[in-house]
């Protein structure tokens, strides 16, 4: 009689989600709409608008609240670390549903109270999300003894996920499975699946609905980066990844762009007069780098290097570049340079936040020498991006490796909440200059 394998993708996957998280970020979302429309209805008595006006508004923006409660958590239930995720973008969805709705009725006039207050609305959810997660504890991940070092730490695993802040690794044996009472995931390894032990263990935690964890979906999401290895080739698309937020992103893209403008022109101009007079013209470098699909565009910079820097063909930038200016230095530290690419985003031909796009010689040649490499191309390259908040600027074949790494990280889980995240990480990066070169 053939024996029956056990599949741990058979476990649902809302068992995934820690109880008591998913009650607080709940109570998250009740209270900050009790509140923000509370704060809606004072403020709007205090432009002076008439009752019946102060109640159409109130329930529109009730109505948009629930709109981006639904269409948040639509998106996703955040991932098995940041379960909370889903709650930071809600004060964001309702502003654009909440707004467009005012608009409609031609209340344009209570825009700027909407927006200061859902920008409050969105510092109060960060502080209790911050809060949520100190006092809750460490995620407590059952590791087989099996797989257990002399040292008691899983060898299978990087050093980058064995160190995590919000993992716990807690042994569990076959021959005691009683101990998964005190796990809230136990790590799935494929090279154990032959083990009539393992399989044994597996089985009872399916029974005592104990979630599951693949060891490469761990990986992915503790180290932010996606396994390249693990990745099967064949019938892979655009499509495989293909986000419904996506369309959202580029309308998104030029609704701040524009509202941006106001500080981006002053910036810009104070920028491209400190490079005036200390290097002279041109201000502006123009190059061509791959787009989305593999398109080439021109991408704007303003100029940090010396005007006959690719005289000798496109290099990357090195560490202590001579022929990176004074002035060009600084400006690279804080990512001033990348200011005109705005530009680019209002073309249509760049975002905000994507994979940094590369120049076209040198993406032609890890195009060749790297796997997966012009999947990156399938979603429009952007100003910042997870891979160079994480990593930092790459010179050489290995580090771009990673760096392919962390962008398909960002393609597999293209999100609002993902982008947001990335925004704190970028204000942190150009506040401490990291990855510049």
């Amino acid at each position: 009689m053939q024996e029956t394998r056990f599949n741990p993708d058979t476990v649902p996957a809302h068992l995934i989600r820690p109880p008591q998280v998913r009650q607080l970020t709940w109570l998250v979302d009740a209270l900050g709409l009790l509140l923000m429309g509370t704060l809606l209805w004072v403020g709007l008595g205090l432009l002076g608008l008439e009752l019946p006006t102060r109640n159409l508004l109130l329930r529109l923006w009730l109505l948009a609240g629930v709109l981006g409660w639904l269409l948040s958590r639509r998106g996703g239930a955040g991932t098995r670390l940041s379960p909370g995720r889903p709650v930071v973008v809600v004060p964001l969805r309702t502003l654009l549903v909440a707004g467009a709705l005012f608009l409609a009725v031609g209340e344009g006039a209570a825009l700027p109270w909407l927006l200061a207050l859902h920008g409050l609305w969105f510092g109060l959810t960060l502080l209790a999300l911050g809060w949520i997660w100190r006092v809750s504890p460490p995620l407590r991940l059952g590791v087989s003894e099996l797989t257990l070092s002399a040292t008691g730490q899983p060898p299978l695993l990087p050093a980058a996920t064995l160190h995590h802040p919000r993992v716990q690794f807690v042994p569990v044996s076959p021959r005691d499975p009683g101990m998964l009472e005190h796990v809230d995931l136990l790590l799935v390894e494929p090279e154990r699946g032959t083990s009539t032990d393992y399989q044994r263990l597996l089985e009872h935690a399916y029974v005592t609905q104990v979630p599951f964890w693949p060891k490469v979906l761990a990986d992915e999401e503790l180290t932010g980066r996606v396994a390249l290895h693990a990745i099967d080739r064949e019938g892979l698309t655009d499509n495989t990844f293909r986000s419904g937020y996506e369309p959202f992103k580029h309308a998104l893209d030029i609704v701040v762009t524009l509202l941006l403008l106001p500080l981006l022109l002053p910036l810009l101009a104070a920028v491209a007069l400190v490079v005036y007079f200390n290097s002279g013209r041109p201000v502006l470098f123009w190059q061509e780098r791959v787009g989305r699909n593999g398109q080439p565009f021109q991408i704007a910079k303003f100029r940090t290097m010396t005007t006959d820097s690719e005289r000798s063909g496109p290099a990357f930038a090195r560490q202590g570049d001579m022929r990176v200016t004074p002035v060009g230095a600084l400006l690279r530290k804080f990512r001033l340079d990348e200011l005109p690419q705005f530009w680019n985003v209002l073309r249509g031909e760049m975002s905000i936040i994507g994979p940094r796009p590369e120049q076209w010689a040198f993406a032609a040649d890890f195009e060749e020498s790297i796997p997966l490499y012009a999947c990156r191309h399938w979603v429009r390259p952007g100003i910042t991006g997870w891979a160079q908040v994480n990593q930092g600027y790459t010179d050489n074949l290995g580090q771009t490796t990673e760096k392919l790494r962390y962008d398909l990280y960002y393609v597999k889980h293209l999100s609002l909440s993902l982008d947001l995240l990335i925004v704190g990480k970028t204000i942190w990066t150009i506040l401490t200059g990291f990855g510049s070169r």
